[in-house]
């Protein structure tokens, strides 16, 4: 009895699990309304709209040195001195160029009273001359009573007068205006030798350079050169740097308007569109969140990393708000709003299915 109760309990025990419904493991999700937002995130640096890069003015020197320059990062205002560049060498040649205007101006005065003295002279002689006809006019009434010999040298002398007279008169007006020749010939030349001085003088005042605007200083690191003796021009940018005419020195970012520019792959670069809503967050300016729109799009991209073929586009985002508390440099996180749709029904993408052609849920 005993072995049969056994074996009905074993029996039991293989029977009943193969009797019981196996329930399937289903993952459910509840569908609510909500929001539907589709984004892009993405990293950028903020930067001005307006960038005034200042150069070195162009002037007939190269040895240009870096005397002042200020500090990156210093906020200045439209007016101040942002750096000085020094020119011994043309100092020098300015003042040579102002020695020989005083030489010019001397000989210029020396001319004129040589030309004095000498009109004087021949002013003198005309007077004499002058006189000397009145006295032969005097004679000239005892004609009547005189020899014919005597008549006729008294009137060979008024005659000579006259002739002396002319030829003093002659040599008078030419003198005048080999004079005023001279004087003219002179000025011009101190003209020029002011003319040039006052360009050197204003090619000077150009070495001191002056912020246009209100805005942030940044340093610029331009190209290398190295000269004929053997030294490097160009490069980092700093107090003691040797710098030639045009070469960029720094920027002057306008802080009244920002913008921030991103770098975003291929593929979505691909979905992003001009005038699509961004919002902007700064942690670097105390949280600051702000919106902008897609400005515009490289229309090029450029490798990532060499010997690779994904590429990345350049996206500039406009920023409509806040513009006086970012800074060039910092970071800004971005989310590109690509689509957006209000109170909807949200299903998970792993819930949908193809099935006829047709999505199913």
């Amino acid at each position: 009895m005993m072995k049969k109760t056994f074996i009905h309990i074993i029996l039991l025990i293989f029977i009943l699990p193969a009797c019981t419904e196996k329930k399937p493991n289903i993952v459910t999700f509840d569908l609510k309304r909500s929001d539907y937002l589709e984004s892009i995130d993405a990293t950028g640096t903020i930067q001005a709209v307006n960038n005034f890069t200042l150069v070195a003015p162009r002037i007939n020197f190269s040895g240009l040195t870096v005397a002042h320059l200020a500090e990156e990062g210093t906020h200045v205002n439209k007016g101040d001195t942002i750096c000085i560049l020094d020119a011994p060498e043309y100092v020098s040649i300015v003042e040579s160029n102002k020695g020989e205007l005083e030489k010019l101006e001397a000989d210029m005065k020396k001319l004129e009273a040589d030309n004095a003295m000498q009109l004087s002279l021949l002013q003198a002689q005309v007077e004499t001359n002058q006189a000397q006809l009145a006295i032969s006019m005097l004679d000239s009434v005892q004609l009547k009573f005189a020899p014919p010999v005597k008549q006729r040298l008294l009137a060979l002398e008024m005659e000579k007068a006259n002739i002396e007279k002319k030829k003093l008169q002659k040599k008078f007006s030419a003198r005048k205006r080999i004079d005023n020749s001279e004087l003219i010939g002179m000025r011009s030349r101190i003209m020029m030798q002011k003319n040039q001085i006052q360009v050197y003088l204003n090619q000077i005042n150009s070495l001191i350079l002056v912020a246009p605007c209100d805005g942030i200083v940044m340093h610029v690191e331009g190209p290398t050169f190295r000269t004929m003796g053997g030294s490097t021009i160009g490069g980092k940018i700093e107090e003691g740097s040797k710098v030639f005419s045009s070469l960029p020195l720094l920027q002057l970012p306008e802080m009244k308007e920002m913008q921030v520019s991103v770098e975003v792959p291929e593929t979505d670069y691909k979905r992003i569109k001009n005038g699509q809503m961004v919002l902007i967050r700064v942690e670097a300016s105390t949280n600051l969140n702000t919106t902008g729109k897609i400005k515009r799009k490289a229309l090029a991209g450029k490798n990532t990393q060499e010997k690779t073929a994904i590429k990345t586009y350049e996206v500039i985002i406009s920023v409509d708000s806040c513009h006086s508390r970012m800074k060039p440099g910092l970071s800004a996180t971005c989310r590109i709003i690509i689509d957006q749709v209000k109170d909807t029904i949200i299903v998970p993408a792993a819930a949908i299915f193809a099935r006829d052609s047709l999505k199913i849920i």
